[in-house]
């Protein structure tokens, strides 16, 4: 399906650090032009981007130093942001010099990280890549690089200067990131409104996950965490929210060492709290049934092997959002309103968790 950012206007979203906006050319060429206006740059991008679109690119890259960069969890580390520092000395970067970042959500994190440092903060603006990119984790200014095995552990906040997402990047994305990327929209939507996630059930029931309607859903997206991070930019209290899924979601895929795509982990995690949210008397079951349902049939993974409640619990004991000895869980009490709800961890979380996995919701193994 052809993808274009058709009558989509754009967003301006309110930063402490400065104000930025959110565009959406319509193709490539519109991109590059928009791009132009910047004289002195110097670009990031995933290695797979430049191998598929590196002709198309052609009159970026020619003008601008750049610098590949592959796309995983292991680049995302101190390691990933000493080559990229490196590279910005490399090419005499200074205080003027604008990083354009072309890439998914790794490149993104590297790059803010990157451009935090350097300097003091060098201008950076995003292209997302992905769906992932797009719908959710190209604005609040966020980033976080892994620390051994452990997630997200080292992080900054620092807003880009500009967003350009571009829908045609999503043609080539395989089914699998395209999934992915639905794991944050469903996030989104479910934090915005019954009426959000209602809409969402009804695109992609009539037209699949690549269905017409998909800008239309990244902007509602948007849209969602644009009220959130306006209102709790630097994550004190409200944003809390928006780590809904997360905390079980980065456990497990830790504990896979990243076998399951982040969104896929993401709705699992969703999923799982979700479930605690019923035993608890927080979420009504019907709602949860038909949640899960959605969750079900679109996020459903096999992995290469089972995985306990002991290791999950354990897992999310490295979670940032561990406070006193207590997780706080983002429990749903229906679509569009979220508790955060500090949870110990005893005997009732773990029966909790291995009663879930007892049923094999979402997740199965050989």
């Amino acid at each position: 399906m052809p993808m274009t950012s058709p009558s989509l206007p754009g967003l301006s979203i309110r930063s402490g650090q400065g104000d930025y906006q959110v565009d959406f050319p319509a193709d490539l060429t519109q991109l590059l032009a928009q791009l132009e206006s910047f004289t002195k740059v110097v670009v990031l991008v995933d290695e797979n981007v430049a191998k598929i679109y590196g002709s198309q690119l052609s009159p970026l890259l020619e003008r601008s130093p750049w610098m590949s960069i592959p796309a995983t969890e292991d680049e995302k580390t101190l390691r990933g942001v000493q080559r990229v520092l490196d590279f910005l000395q490399q090419n005499n970067a200074t205080k003027q010099t604008v990083v354009i970042a072309l890439g998914g959500g790794v490149i993104q994190d590297i790059a803010t990280f990157s451009a935090h440092l350097y300097y003091r903060g060098l201008r950076w603006v995003y292209v997302p890549t992905t769906l992932l990119g797009m719908c959710d984790s190209c604005i609040g200014a966020k980033c976080g690089i892994n620390l051994n095995n452990f997630k997200n552990q080292l992080g900054v906040f620092h807003s880009p200067h500009w967003v350009l997402i571009c829908l045609p990047f999503l043609e080539t994305l395989s089914d699998t990131e395209i999934v992915s990327g639905y794991g944050e929209i469903l996030k989104l939507l479910l934090t915005g409104s019954t009426e959000q996630f209602a809409l969402l059930r009804e695109f992609v029931d009539a037209g699949g996950l690549r269905n017409p309607q998909l800008s239309r859903l990244i902007y509602e997206s948007l849209k969602v965490k644009k009220e959130i991070i306006e209102e709790d930019e630097y994550e004190l209290n409200l944003r809390r929210i928006l780590n809904y899924g997360h905390t079980f979601g980065h456990a497990l895929e830790a504990i896979t060492h990243h076998g399951i795509p982040h969104g896929k982990a993401v709705a699992w995690g969703m999923d799982l709290v979700n479930y605690i949210a019923v035993e608890r008397g927080i979420l009504d079951r019907a709602e949860y049934d038909s949640i899960h349902a959605f969750i079900q049939k679109h996020f459903a993974h096999r992995l290469t092997r089972p995985v306990s409640a002991v290791e999950l619990i354990e897992g999310s004991r490295r979670d940032k959002k561990v406070v006193d000895g207590k997780v706080n869980l983002i429990l749903l009490r229906t679509a569009g309103e979220l508790k955060i709800t500090p949870t110990t961890y005893d005997a009732q979380l773990q029966d909790e968790v291995e009663r879930y996995l007892a049923e094999k919701h979402v997740l199965s193994w050989p």
